[in-house]
């Protein structure tokens, strides 16, 4: 496991300010702070690789980010992976990295991409929230829903005997968040979650061409759990409001929502990229990336996401959550956009 340290950064913050647009229903205020990247490490597993169940001896697209208590274990930061059926358990600590092997795919693979030729039969993992089950720690991990393999919910129960993973076809709870324009635009594609006492946050990434939406909705966590439980007895929950965002731009390029997570304080967190993809499934290439607080009125407040020698953080950042023994620190996953290299896990301080 390599990490490393970096030494403290003088900034002119003028040129990596994100530029913003005021053609949305929400404002976005920049500020002269940054938030800074002060360690990286390379996520690679600590039992290597396993060709009996298709694992590389690496994390691939770190997609994903949440904190979770894992019996036997302690806590640990989850890692999900939109091109490789596994979740990474890392202990930020001793860099120790385990894994639950989730079901595989179509042929028993649980690794998709071009080289493959089965890039669309991946769940597109985009995002993970924690979530309790009557007094025990689980996890939720939502599928992108940008193609019809996408519309799942894997459901992670811990337990004593080890995870209890269940894949969950959700074409119905899908199907309302594509129907919804305000929400998904043309393109449906959710890259965060958030729990806010009994509601579920939702996060879609509009990072595509054509009518391209960022924005939130949110629905009740406890009738989505029912519907996960029991799909033909329980319907769907209903959607709420939703809510555009618009997070301004860099270079010319729209910041776009890549994760969210909820702050000891309240607040909600999110990473954004302004990457130039032409739809919600190819990859582009990422000029600029920044951190943002999502107020109750809806406004925004974003900076800059610098790296360690003080220029603009160009990874494709697109996992948050903070420390819980540091919140003015966040824990940051990086997915490379190559299946033949590590994710990053970059520790961020946060401007005060």
């Amino acid at each position: 496991m390599a990490i490393r340290i970096a030494a403290p950064i003088a900034l002119s913050m003028t040129a990596a300010l994100p530029s913003t647009s005021s053609t949305s229903s929400t404002s976005s205020t920049s500020s002269t702070a940054a938030a800074r990247v002060v360690q990286r490490t390379v996520l690679r597993y600590t039992d290597g690789a396993d060709p009996r169940t298709d694992r590389p001896a690496h994390v691939r697209a770190g997609s994903g980010l949440a904190i979770v208590d894992v019996p036997g274990l302690g806590r640990r930061l989850a890692v999900v992976q939109d091109d490789a059926n596994f979740i990474a358990l890392v202990d930020p600590h001793t860099g120790r990295v385990d894994v639950i092997d989730l079901p595989a795919g179509p042929g028993g693979v649980r690794q998709f991409d071009k080289l493959r030729g089965n890039k669309m039969d991946k769940f597109d993992l985009e995002s993970l929230v924690a979530v309790d089950f009557d007094g025990r720690a689980g996890l939720l991990c939502f599928g992108s829903g940008s193609a019809a393999a996408r519309e799942v919910v894997v459901v992670v129960r811990f337990g004593d005997t080890g995870p209890n993973v269940r894949v969950v076809p959700a074409s119905a709870f899908f199907k309302q968040l594509r129907a919804r324009a305000d929400f998904a635009g043309d393109e449906l594609n959710i890259e965060g979650a958030v729990v806010v006492g009994d509601r579920l946050r939702l996060f879609n990434r509009g990072n595509g061409a054509g009518h391209a939406v960022d924005a939130i909705v949110d629905v009740s966590l406890s009738q989505l759990l029912k519907h996960l439980d029991d799909p033909l007895l329980h319907a769907a929950p209903t959607l709420g409001a939703a809510q555009a965002v618009d997070l301004g731009a860099v270079a010319g390029t729209r910041l776009t929502f890549t994760d969210a997570t909820r702050h000891p304080d309240g607040r909600t967190l999110f990473v954004a990229a302004a990457e130039a993809s032409p739809n919600a499934i190819d990859d582009g290439d990422v000029v600029g990336t920044a951190i943002g607080v999502l107020h109750d009125d809806g406004r925004t407040t974003i900076v800059p996401l610098i790296d360690e020698r003080g220029r603009l953080l160009l990874d494709k950042v697109e996992g948050i959550t903070i420390d819980p023994a540091r919140p003015d620190h966040a824990w940051v996953v990086v997915d490379k956009d190559d299946p033949t290299l590590p994710a990053d896990l970059l520790l961020v301080q946060l401007p005060r």
